[in-house]
């Protein structure tokens, strides 16, 4: 096994730990029940399409895929490590950002993965020179699609605090020696954590002295949920070294974290390098410790925050990015960034186990509200199923999350990583690192949705595994489309109202086709979907019900409606997949848009058709060539032999003229690229096939 196999899978261990920790955010697995019902309402707008969930960790790096694979997807953002060579050997954020500007995708950048293991953090000058360094570079490279700057990922488990638990008996204490630099009253924090219910105490006495009560207000958890409070007291301390015992005392229990002598000489003294009797040190991302420079996580964010709006004021700051949701956790993050005004830019968190997304994001928002602080953009820079690696890209896995996602506007999901031996595979969407598999088709569906994403009601809003989907309409191009997935009993009855006047009213037929991509493994390549069915419907009552039958729980759906009567055949050259050219306005142009600026040797457009029957197909082009001479075009459908294609002059660029072509397609999904030819430029609007 690897040092990255190995790794990943302590981590994976570790995860499912905290996770199971966490239980109040768990969900069981649903079972395999009827879950049949879903309403789409046309007219219950969320919010433009942005492709927010279409992104991965590490799923493109330096060398691949192929901009072929991820042009499609038209992703938000991507996450990438700030520097290869240290957490992963590849995948830098820059020149990861640089192969993805064309593409309208942008990039998050990973600080943490400047160092080795889990991470093997130092201290702050160390990394402060980290973060300087990254920040100069990505402004030195002019980049302009950098997302944000992720602080730290995972603290939950990664931060390297420690703490004292287990005070639970008579003669259970902690006793600090203390440095005071004169003789004088001196004001100590006590950072604790109190998981009782009610309030604890404990014993404190100094240098031998009579002991006084300190009492703990409830914190609603120990440490090991992320609960913590801090409390001042007085003590009279003597010039020179002191003892500081608190011992277990007469009402409830509580944990040690630090203790803070404001003026001493240190200032912090942890509790685990005290003298502990009769008690427990434990390790936690919720504390801090020597190994973490003697910081919480919560006072590294602030200060990381700082240094980062130093270096940039216009950086974006993400954050805490917990592996798991917890209340108490992000409850007690976001207090303190509010009292040191370094609240994240961009706030986040991993949806790995099956927990309960809705409630958690719900729960968020009122932290938020609490605070009096304004809703921040949601990045969940880690997703997939319960399984992990197993349902990474498996549609039915992430439909009920994307659906999530959209619904309730997170700004940016990225697929998990656990394939370890194979990044750059847009997180499982490929079957090797040219070839696409059935999860890929399902993305690349979501990818073409435009105009605005609407309402979709699932049979249960809480369940991550259960059928959920997620909509968009588009009036402009006139059209809806419905992704769908997860366990259901393999029949589905999609009830679609509220249609927009661009369909019809009761009593007009729509057309209606349910796309269906198939999913065996991640390894498992799959060149083309299916059409489950295909008809016309007449909406009643302003709706209609699309019924579905022998469904797979693996796999992923589309239904995509268009008017009646309205061409399928015809597709539009500024909605395919473009490559090194630029996407001009036109009224000469169908649909208001068209291709200009294939002028360089990897310029292209790729057109995804679907056709019923294998044949060959006379395919029309409506093109632009303004050179006043013929010019020529590279033409090549599902990897097949390039062919020339050539286009007589035009009246001028953006002028239309067409040209047709034979090609012989397979029944099902192809793709046909046009490329910059040998002579010449052409511009394109549109290809239809008859």
């Amino acid at each position: 096994m690897s040092p990255f196999v190995a790794k990943k899978t302590m981590k994976k261990a570790m995860l499912f730990g905290m996770l199971t920790a966490l239980g109040g955010s768990l969900i069981g697995v649903s079972p395999a029940y009827a879950a049949t019902a879903m309403t789409v309402d046309l007219s219950s707008v969320i919010g433009p399409v942005t492709h927010s969930a279409a992104g991965s960790l590490y799923g493109v790096i330096e060398s691949q895929p192929d901009n072929n694979l991820i042009l499609p997807l038209h992703a938000k953002a991507f996450n990438n490590p700030a520097v290869s060579g240290y957490q992963q050997p590849w995948g830098a954020a820059i020149p990861v950002a640089q192969k993805l500007a064309g593409t309208g995708s942008q990039v998050s950048i990973r600080l943490a993965d400047w160092f080795t293991g889990w991470y093997d953090y130092s201290n702050l000058t160390d990394w402060f020179n980290k973060l300087t360094t990254t920040v100069n570079a990505v402004k030195s490279a002019g980049l302009t699609n950098v997302y944000g700057y992720e602080l730290w990922n995972e603290p939950d488990g990664t931060w390297k605090g420690k703490y004292v638990g287990g005070l639970d008996y008579s003669d259970s204490y902690v006793q600090f020696t203390v440095n005071a630099p004169s003789t004088k009253a001196y004001t100590m924090t006590i950072r604790y954590a109190n998981g009782s219910g009610a309030s604890s105490t404990h014993s404190l006495s100094v240098n031998g002295g009579s002991a006084s009560t300190v009492t703990y207000a409830n914190t609603g958890g120990y440490f090991g949920t992320g609960s913590a409070a801090s409390l001042n007291v007085t003590v009279n301390l003597n010039a020179g070294s002191n003892t500081i015992r608190l011992t277990k005392g007469s009402t409830g229990y509580a944990e040690i974290d630090y203790i803070d002598i404001a003026g001493a000489s240190p200032v912090r003294y942890e509790a685990e390098n005290a003298t502990v009797n009769h008690a427990t040190v434990y390790s936690s991302g919720y504390a801090s410790s020597d190994s973490s420079g003697n910081l919480t996580f919560r006072e590294f964010f602030s200060q990381t925050y700082t240094k980062l709006k130093q270096l940039d004021s216009t950086a974006k700051a993400i954050g805490p990015e917990f592996a798991g949701y917890s209340h108490n956790a992000m409850l007690d993050f976001m207090t303190y960034q509010k009292s040191q005004n370094t609240v994240p830019d961009i706030s986040g968190w991993h949806q790995l186990g099956g927990e309960n997304f809705t409630a958690n994001f719900n729960d968020y928002r009122a932290i938020e509200s609490s605070l009096g602080i304004s809703a921040r953009p949601i990045s969940i820079n880690e997703y997939s199923g319960a399984a992990w690696l197993n349902d990474e890209g498996r549609p039915g896995a992430v439909a009920p999350l994307i659906a999530k996602f959209e619904r309730l506007k997170v700004d940016t999901a990225m697929q998990s990583y656990w394939d370890v031996p194979n990044p750059g595979r847009l997180g499982s969407l490929l079957s090797s690192s040219t070839q696409r598999n059935g999860g890929w088709w399902f993305y690349k569906w979501y990818g073409d949705m435009t105009g605005n994403m609407v309402s979709v009601t699932p049979p249960d809003v809480n369940s991550v595994t259960s059928l959920d989907g997620f909509a968009n309409v588009d009036s402009s191009r006139q059209y809806a489309s419905v992704l769908f997935g997860g366990i259901t009993d393999g029949t589905v009855n999609a009830v679609i109202k509220n249609f927009p006047s661009f369909f019809g009213s009761n009593g007009s037929k729509v057309h209606v086709r349910v796309d269906w991509t198939p999913f065996v493994s991640r390894s498992t390549a799959v060149n083309t979907t299916n059409t489950l069915l295909e008809g016309d419907y007449t909406i009643a009552n302003n709706q209609i019900t699309v019924s579905m039958s022998g469904l797979y729980n693996n796999d992923g759906y589309r239904i995509y409606i268009t008017p009646y009567g309205q061409a399928t055949n015809v597709y539009e050259a500024e909605y395919a997949a473009v490559n090194h050219s630029n996407i001009a306005s036109s009224t000469n142009a169908s649909g208001g848009k068209y291709v200009a600026q294939m002028d360089y040797s990897d310029s292209y457009v790729d057109f995804y058709v679907k056709v019923a029957t294998t044949k060959t197909y006379t395919m029309t082009i409506r093109y632009a060539n303004g050179g006043g001479a013929n010019a020529t075009q590279g033409i090549a459908y599902n990897g097949g032999p390039w062919g020339t294609v050539t286009y007589p002059a035009t009246a001028g660029w953006g002028q239309f003229s067409t040209v047709n072509v034979n090609v012989n397609l397979t029944a099902g999904d192809n793709i046909i690229r046009l490329a910059k030819g040998t002579t010449g430029y052409a511009e394109l609007d549109s290809v239809t096939l008859n």
